[in-house]
């Protein structure tokens, strides 16, 4: 039966990935929040411009991070195929998630709803980033991080 094979394959391949960058995400999440806060209730920017800042600064830890941590990869980074798409796709988070803290900062100007909606958007982009970085940036034409686990 093919259908199983390929379905194990896939997991394989995905499983041990997918669950670091859950754990890459859950940082950068943190960090982000921690900017966010420190540039809104601290620094007493305005709700946009605090999450500019943030997502601004975020990104480069959840980048670094990403790419050695979940793809394993070293050496030099390639700008046209890592970095760049990273950092659109961080654009367009950006993007979304100040569209969605402008809308909800007008309402209801508190950190908790600035915090949800940021958060929101990032979530919006999340899984697609997951397979763009793995096809397209990291994961294309590189050897598996792991062995494969023996069939049951």
């Amino acid at each position: 039966m093919q259908l199983p094979t390929t379905l194990t394959n896939v997991y394989q391949r995905h499983a041990r990935r997918f669950v670091r960058y859950c754990g890459v995400s859950a940082v950068s999440v943190m960090i982000g929040q921690s900017l966010l806060l420190i540039a809104y209730a601290v620094i007493r920017l305005e709700a946009t411009t605090a999450n500019i800042v943030a997502v601004s600064i975020g990104t480069l830890p959840a980048y670094l991070l990403n790419r050695h941590w979940v793809w394993q990869k070293s050496g030099p980074n390639r700008l046209w195929r890592e970095v760049v798409p990273f950092w659109a796709m961080a654009f367009l988070g950006l993007l979304l998630s100040t569209i969605a803290v402008a809308i909800v900062s007008q309402r209801w100007d508190t950190f908790i709803a600035i915090s949800t909606a940021n958060i929101a958007a990032f979530g919006l982009v999340w899984v697609g980033r997951y397979f763009v970085l793995d096809k397209v940036m990291f994961g294309a034409k590189s050897e598996p991080i792991y062995e494969a686990a023996p069939a049951i």
